[in-house]
This record gives C-alpha cells, sequence and structure tokens, in this order.
C-alpha cells in the first residue's frame, strides 16, 4: 500500500532554511543600520539640503557638517527604507537627533508633518506636556507617565526620581508621527549636548543631577541671566556654610495650582522639597533650566553673599550678612511705600 504522507525533500528543506537564515540576517542588518548612532557637534546649526540633492550628496553635506562619519552606513539606511528618492529639500537643525533612523525619518517628512514647538526655560515637566499637547496632539499623560517611569528614566541614562530638569528648553522641529517616547528621548539628548560643555566648564565638583538640581532654583529665581552666576554664589556660599537653602521657587514646586504668593504657613510644609525645613539641595530639579542657569550652577561668581531680595523690578539686592539683608527688604518696602503715594 503507497504512503499518502507528503514528504519535504532535503533540497527543499535546505532552501527553506536558508531563506529563513537569510530573512532574520536582513533584518538584523535594518535594525542595525538604522538605529547607528551620530552626534553633530553642532546640532543646533542649520544644514541646507539643495533641492535635488541625492542620497551621496546628503551623506557627503552630513560628513562635511561633522554629524556623519561613515557615508556608506546612510547611503545604506535611504535605500533599506526605500526613501533615497523621497528626500525633501529644506533647511533642518539636527537637536537631539541621535540616529540614522531620526535623520531619515525628518529629511524624508514633508514640511506640514514638521511642527515648530518652542518649550519655555524654567517650565515643569506638566507644562512642557500641555504645549506639546497642543502643538502635536501627544498624549499629554502618557508623555507625563514616562518622566516618572523609573525604568525609562535610567534607560536614558538618567540618575534622578523623575526626568524633571532634563528635558532641555528650546525650539525644536519635530515630526507630528513622533511618540511620546520619540519626543522625549530627544529632548533628554539635547540636554545632554549642552551638559557636555557645562561639565568641561565647570569650576565645583557637583554631578548632573546636582547641577541641574541647582540651576533649576537659579532658573526659579532669576529674572536676567546676567544674575544668575551672583545668585548661584548664594547658594553655594549657604551650602557650604551648611545653612538652609530657604529658596523661594522650592516652596511653589510643592504648591498646588500656579505660582501665588507665599505664607509662613507653606514654609512650614513637611515635604524634602522645602528648603525651608531641610538642609541641602532638593531630591531633583523643580523645572528645566537652560542653559545660561546650567553654565551659572556650575561656575558660580566669587563673592560672600549670602542673602538677596528682590527688588520688584525683576533684579535682586545681595547681602553678606543678616543685617545688611534685613536693611535692604526695609529700603524696598520704603521705595515701594513712596512709588504707591506718587
Amino acid at each position: 500500500m503507497p504512503d499518502n504522507k507528503f514528504t519535504i525533500h532535503t533540497p527543499y528543506k535546505l532552501a527553506g532554511g536558508i531563506t529563513l537564515v537569510l530573512s532574520i540576517l536582513v533584518l538584523i542588518l535594518y535594525s542595525v543600520i538604522l538605529n547607528w548612532k551620530i552626534d553633530c557637534e553642532d546640532p543646533g546649526s542649520l544644514i541646507t539640503i539643495p533641492k535635488g540633492s541625492s542620497a551621496g550628496a546628503v551623506a557627503r553635506l552630513l560628513k562635511s557638517e561633522s554629524c556623519l562619519e561613515n557615508e556608506s552606513i546612510f547611503k545604506l539606511a535611504l535605500t533599506l527604507t526605500m526613501k533615497n528618492r523621497r528626500i525633501i529639500p529644506g533647511r533642518y537643525n539636527f537637536k537631539g537627533i541621535s540616529s540614522i533612523r531620526q535623520v531619515v525619518k525628518m529629511i524624508t517628512s514633508q514640511s506640514k508633518n514638521r511642527v515648530k514647538v518652542t518649550l519655555i526655560e524654567g517650565w515643569t515637566i506638566n507644562q512642557f506636556a500641555e504645549e506639546l499637547k497642543q502643538k502635536l496632539k501627544i498624549d499629554s499623560y502618557e508623555f507625563i507617565r514616562l518622566c516618572k517611569d523609573f525604568n525609562f528614566i535610567h534607560s536614558l541614562g538618567i540618575d534622578a526620581p523623575s526626568l524633571e530638569g532634563f528635558l532641555f528648553p528650546d525650539t525644536y522641529i519635530l515630526i507630528r508621527t513622533y511618540t511620546e517616547e520619540d519626543i522625549v528621548k530627544i529632548m533628554v539628548n539635547q540636554f545632554k549636548y549642552h551638559m557636555k560643555q557645562v561639565q568641561k566648564d565647570a569650576g565645583v565638583n557637583f554631578n548632573i543631577r546636582e547641577i541641574t538640581t541647582l540651576a533649576s532654583i537659579i532658573q526659579g529665581e532669576a529674572v536676567f541671566a546676567d544674575e544668575m552666576a551672583t545668585i548661584s554664589s548664594v547658594y553655594h556660599n549657604r551650602l557650604k556654610q551648611q545653612m538652609l537653602l530657604q529658596a523661594d521657587p522650592t516652596i511653589q514646586y510643592i504648591l498646588p495650582g500656579r505660582s501665588r504668593r507665599l505664607y509662613n504657613k507653606d514654609l512650614k510644609i513637611d515635604n524634602p522639597y522645602n528648603t525651608y525645613k531641610y538642609k541641602g539641595l532638593p531630591p531633583g530639579p523643580i523645572n528645566n533650566p537652560g542653559q545660561a542657569a546650567l553654565a551659572a550652577a556650575a561656575n558660580p561668581v566669587d563673592s560672600g553673599y549670602l542673602y538677596f531680595v528682590a527688588n520688584g523690578e525683576g533684579r535682586h539686592v545681595f547681602s553678606r550678612t543678616n543685617e545688611e539683608h534685613n536693611q535692604a527688604k526695609l529700603e524696598l518696602k520704603r521705595k515701594r511705600r513712596q512709588k504707591r503715594k506718587i
């Protein structure tokens, strides 16, 4: 009786196995190529891709701008994604861009899919989320969740309780199809780029988290950048003398809602961010500081100041002793009374 079972002959088995192995190798190659790291020397500068530029021409341009080391990898990425004929001419910056995949996506996406978003120094994660929701229709809750996800935070190389402070405030050109995770990674990459220079020029022995935390307080206090290094000196001096920082912005951070006038009861809140109650820096940043504040935190001026008070016009009066400080407050009160009479 004949055997009716279907039998796959050895040559067909071998061919199928080879096909499977080749498919896996192609997928691995695809992933490796697209996730190939790039690191532009100056990601903020604008790079113009002329009309009619070929994949090779763009690769040479990116290499000349110190964004790309291997032209062949970039050209292969465009070929693998079948986008080598879909390059869109225009001016681009590479803020936060860290992989070949992101470059390909940016230069082959229609302009209507690119959105300009400006995130302001001193804004919190929640304010960033709200602005991004308005401009890009992202899920603000997912954005905030990611910024507080321990595993995600540490996968980005950040040692902090949240990403508050580590999302760099800047003007970004973002693609509408970017996910919340894509956007967070871009902003953290931009923070790291700027922090490299801050650490290189640092005049104090602070780690990244300490610099960023102090910078966020300075950002919350200062209106004018030219005062930041002096404000920084006050906090550094107080830290050295183991004094309470008594920084009002840290109290605003733990209060719900918008900033408001502080009362004595607010200064007694039991919270690790309360610098009127606990010595040293708070557990982490209280906002996302800009480049000037980061630089000031790492490079305070040499001063003997231990106090400062706002003069009501955006600037501050600095004092070395508590007596001088109290006198400065009395003088400012007197001036305010005189203004009301006029």
